[in-house]
């Protein structure tokens, strides 16, 4: 079965991604998701996501990918153990040893190993398999050809993003701490977790200090002029009857900072897309012209939003 899992920046952008056909949603609560706060939930707002969700047959995921320090990891445990007995479906991580922790205290729930782990190899995701994971997130850098040989060596649940870079870059998810080095602010909230914004992996928001416009050096040699640390990555579509043919089992839309009109947009696009390559049909030429003005819709609110968060972090 493919489940198409959509983002929930907000509740209201949760359930009306639910509504525009997503099967499940994915969700961060506030200071441990690696997005800004404005892009997180409340623990109340996730309880009542996943009433809703219940109510429609639907499911959440939630996204808990932080790095906790030795202080916070009793609070971590905690927070998993609530939603798993809320009724969550599942929850994303990216530290090893709090995989293991998971596992071994909240034995009930499913582990996806988050993204921003930084998987390389097929290695990687035995390991995290042997720590108790049920789902690896591929990296978004992963063809079919590379994912189909996951798929046969792992034995574990694949999810894929619906998005490609399209060309190698400076920078992996999850093994950045370049926004770090750059700005940090601590926010403590009232239970007494520091938010860290400007380092993404503790619990903050990062500066896309990638985005902005660099120049590289080596020695007097000037290598690039004014690029990008890390490219875009840009809506996938034609790689869609692929991966459901190597047994991709979920495919995560990506999008918590975007706006709630255009991931209710991409959401019910995808699904029927998606619906589409299910029943059997591998050409997707009818869906091209409305993918390509999604992707224009898409690059345009991440610009906005990366120049804004640099610029911000600059001042």
């Amino acid at each position: 079965m493919a489940v198409l899992m959509a983002p929930g920046g907000t509740l209201r952008m949760a359930t009306q991604a639910l509504d525009h056909g997503a099967d499940s949603v994915y969700v961060g609560p506030h200071g441990w998701s690696r997005r800004p706060a404005s892009d997180e939930l409340s623990d109340a707002e996730i309880r009542e996501l996943i009433e809703h969700g219940r109510a429609g047959a639907k499911d959440v995921r939630i996204a808990i990918n932080v790095m906790p320090a030795p202080c916070e990891i009793g609070r971590f445990l905690d927070k998993v153990a609530r939603y798993a007995a809320w009724g969550a479906g599942g929850v994303m991580i990216c530290d090893p040893g709090c995989i293991r922790l998971v596992r071994e205290h909240v034995p009930g729930i499913e582990i996806h190993v988050s993204v921003t782990a930084g998987l390389f190899n097929n290695e990687d995701i035995q390991m995290y398999r042997q720590l108790g994971a049920d789902h690896v997130v591929l990296p978004y850098r992963w063809g079919a050809s590379e994912v189909a040989q996951a798929r046969q060596r792992s034995g574990i649940a694949l999810e894929a993003f619906l998005f490609e870079t399209p060309q190698r870059t400076w920078v992996c998810p999850g093994r950045c701490y370049s926004s770090s080095y750059f700005r940090v602010e601590h926010a403590h909230d009232a239970q007494g977790k520091d938010h860290f914004v400007g380092s993404a992996s503790r619990g903050g928001s990062c500066h896309r200090i990638c985005q902005g416009r660099w120049t590289y050096q080596a020695g007097t040699e000037q290598l690039d002029d004014r690029r990008a640390l890390k490219s875009s990555p840009e809506l996938l579509l034609r790689e869609l009857p692929e991966y459901v043919e190597v047994g991709v089992s979920r495919f995560k839309i990506p999008g918590r900072e975007r706006s709630v009109e255009l991931v209710c947009a991409i959401t019910a696009f995808y699904r029927r897309a998606l619906d589409h390559v299910l029943a059997g049909s591998r050409d997707l030429s009818a869906f091209l012209p409305e993918w390509g003005e999604l992707k224009d819709r898409w690059v345009g609110e991440r610009s906005r939003r990366d120049d804004g968060r640099v610029s911000a972090a600059a001042a």
